[in-house]
């Protein structure tokens, strides 16, 4: 009878129903029964699991590391090689430092990292040291030429360096590679110009738009959108939320979290209560949504796609900004900025109040009314 065989990975195959290995190491295929089988390897729709991938990455390392034995040089790792042996040095790191880095900082380097290999046209069997600053230079160019913002092209370039961070470089010679930072080109006028407050039909276009997002029947797009309006938290930090994140304190609701970005550094919490009438709304779409994992915003990153491209084309002076949505936190933080300053503008976002002030908030347009310096002084 023959054999039914599944490929549900790169590398990661379901034969009769148990979970294999194979890889090629110097022209030899090699292959092993994966140790983790069941619902240790599988989700429910037959998806590798996050410890599966990692047992996978380390044997792979382990078989690689085993061929280049028998000289003391150290090697070279080719791109695939040095993504692999990221994945694996972060998971040891991340329980030597008690989380740090986290998962999703790991994820994003591996997707720079990606990007980068392919939009540079460098193979994955090449050698990682082919992403030079050259070739990463013409790579911004290439993006702005697709129509990336500068500061957007600037992520996906120097992103790339967070997989030679420092930490990571004596995992890599513990497995007998010489592996050094990869160095990025020079580009100057990356970073974005301060910050500058919509003019009043944007703002009003952004309330309307806003408004109409409760008559769809989908309510997590009602539901993503105000937690960035209402809240000013990032996407990534709504994608990742749980229900768990809204507590009741003598009778008012608060949402409770720790950014994304400061989870690693200050580990600064974000406490805000909620209007009554917001609360009321966000309970009723709750209902319509319906989580079955616990999600408040239930297959977040698909939603805020969509919720992007309805906003730009909703709102004319958006239409050019690639992270539309991310401009709704800005219009949360910049108005509670003028309105109640900037220390609570600071409690609301969970940044530092010098951030506030270049990249969230019009400082420039700050004074409620004309007064004269004798009646201040």
């Amino acid at each position: 009878m023959a054999r039914v065989q599944k490929k549900l990975a790169k590398g990661i195959y379901l034969c009769d129903g148990r979970v294999f290995f194979r890889v090629m190491v110097d022209g030899e295929r090699q292959m092993r029964k994966a140790t983790l089988q069941g619902a240790d390897a599988l989700d429910g729709r037959e998806r590798p699991t996050k410890e599966l991938k990692r047992e996978y990455a380390n044997w792979v390392l382990k078989r690689q590391s085993e061929a280049g034995t028998g000289s003391d040089e150290k090697r070279v790792p080719t791109c695939r090689q040095l993504a692999n042996m990221y994945e694996v040095a972060a998971a040891q790191e991340r329980v030597k430092n008690g989380g740090s880095p986290q998962e999703r900082t790991v994820q994003n380097a591996l997707k720079h990292f990606r990007y980068a290999v392919e939009g540079c046209s460098v193979g994955w069997d090449s050698p990682y040291t082919d992403l030079t600053p050259d070739v990463l230079e013409d790579y911004f160019v290439k993006l702005i030429g697709q129509g990336k913002e500068r500061v957007s092209a600037w992520t996906y370039v120097s992103g790339v360096q967070s997989i030679t961070a420092t930490w990571a470089l004596r995992y890599y010679e513990r497995e007998g590679y010489q592996v050094e930072k990869i160095k990025i080109p020079t580009i100057k006028n990356h970073k974005p110009g301060r910050y500058q407050r919509p003019k009043d039909e944007t703002r009003e276009a952004v309330k309307e738009w806003y408004a109409k997002l409760w008559e769809l029947e989908d309510k997590r797009y009602w539901l993503a959108a105000t937690m960035m309006l209402q809240f000013a938290m990032r996407n990534g930090d709504v994608v990742a939320a749980e229900g768990t994140c809204f507590v009741n304190r003598k009778g008012t609701m608060y949402l409770t979290y720790t950014p994304h970005k400061t989870a690693s550094s200050s580990g600064r919490n974000v406490v805000w209560p909620i209007h009554a009438d917001v609360w009321a709304r966000i309970e009723e779409a709750r209902r319509a949504i319906d989580s079955k994992d616990g999600k408040l915003v239930p297959a977040g990153a698909w939603t805020f796609a969509r919720l992007n491209r309805m906003l730009r084309e909703a709102v004319p002076e958006f239409k050019t900004i690639e992270k539309a949505t991310y401009e709704l936190r800005k219009l949360r933080i910049d108005a509670e900025y003028k309105r109640f300053g900037a220390e609570r503008a600071s409690a609301l976002s969970g940044d530092d109040i010098r951030t506030l002030s270049y990249y969230y908030a019009d400082v420039a347009d700050m004074a409620p009314e004309a007064v004269r310096a004798e009646d201040l002084i």
